[in-house]
């Protein structure tokens, strides 16, 4: 199983020009849409080729918005996720009217020619399939704010995933679980971890990778935080269930070789956050009981992040 962290597809909201609150009415905002991610774990290119995004409205009518190819010859737009990351992104679809309203689903299209999707780690090139060539990402709401700004997070650690193994690989596939959409009251969160505890519990050493997760609330009790888990994902083992009372992640993310790590885009809200330095073996769909979070025991934090404001969080 490989693992891998945060893409993001953000699209904004401008210059209203009537009122509604229904997307099927004639009130509209210009839109655009735009992706970018957070850094990988263990892969070197996240290549997706975009063809169209769809929005559903309420009455399960669809609008579709047409990507802006830079090749005029292709029909999509191939965009290397790992060359936009943070706060960086990659127009794909530029400044259309868009009606006001609910919205049951985004639908991100993805183009079914051979070989323009993939995933390059450390064992090649794999093929990045997507059922249906379509990516279904849930409901968002367009208001009538003047400006508005959605992201679309992927947390690739949870939604990217290998189907099969190094000898029977599958290729790849992106699923909606650990994906959010957020809007302009989203938040980040980074800090620093101290060096030194990469290896201050006897089961971590230099090899061992470091983590840090992040959990809805405050308050929350220690002994029931746990790693990564997908319990609706096909390849679930219930022969190794969940805790009763268990707390799974909201998002997770490596720690960078300087100790630095960060989350580019949250819900505004109450965080608690734990450091681990021995994330590597979390099977994102598994629930992995040889994974200590926190760890060492005392390095987890509270924050509260304001609307449109970052949080600094550091393990010293």
């Amino acid at each position: 199983m490989q693992y891998l962290s945060l893409f993001i597809v953000t699209f904004m909201v401008a210059t209203l020009y009537g009122c509604g609150n229904d997307a099927s009415t004639s009130a509209t905002a210009n839109t655009s849409f735009a992706v970018s991610d957070a850094p990988v774990d263990d892969a070197s290119s996240v290549t997706i080729a975009f063809t169209q995004v769809e929005l559903v409205n309420s009455d399960g009518e669809s609008i579709f918005l047409d990507v802006t190819p830079t090749n005029p010859n292709d029909d999509y737009e191939q965009i290397d996720l790992l060359d936009y990351q943070g706060e960086d992104s990659a127009v794909i679809v530029s400044s259309l009217p868009v009606p006001i309203g609910s919205y049951q689903n985004l639908i991100l299209h993805i183009s079914s020619e051979s070989g323009v999707n993939f995933v390059d780690d450390q064992n090649g090139t794999n093929e990045l399939k997507q059922p249906s060539n379509k990516l279904r990402l849930g409901s968002f709401e367009i208001t009538e704010a003047a400006t508005q700004a959605f992201t679309i997070e992927f947390d690739l650690r949870q939604s990217l995933v290998m189907r099969g193994n190094l000898g029977n690989n599958n290729g790849y596939i992106l699923k909606p679980h650990g994906v959010t959409i957020l809007d302009s009251s989203a938040v980040s969160l980074n800090g620093t971890v101290d060096q030194n505890l990469f290896t201050a519990d006897a089961s971590c050493t230099v090899d061992t990778k470091n983590y840090i997760y992040l959990y809805s609330g405050v308050g929350l009790a220690v002994a029931d935080l746990i790693d990564l888990v997908d319990e609706a994902d096909e390849e679930f083992d219930a022969n190794t269930p969940v805790p009763v009372g268990a707390i799974a992640p909201y998002a997770s993310t490596e720690v960078a070789d300087n100790g630095e790590y960060s989350f580019g885009f949250l819900p505004a809200g109450d965080y608690t956050v734990a450091f681990t330095c021995n994330g590597d073996g979390d099977d994102p769909i598994q629930y992995d009981s040889a994974v200590s979070i926190p760890l060492p025991i005392d390095k987890v934090s509270e924050v509260t992040l304001a609307p449109e404001a970052s949080g600094v969080v550091n393990f010293l």
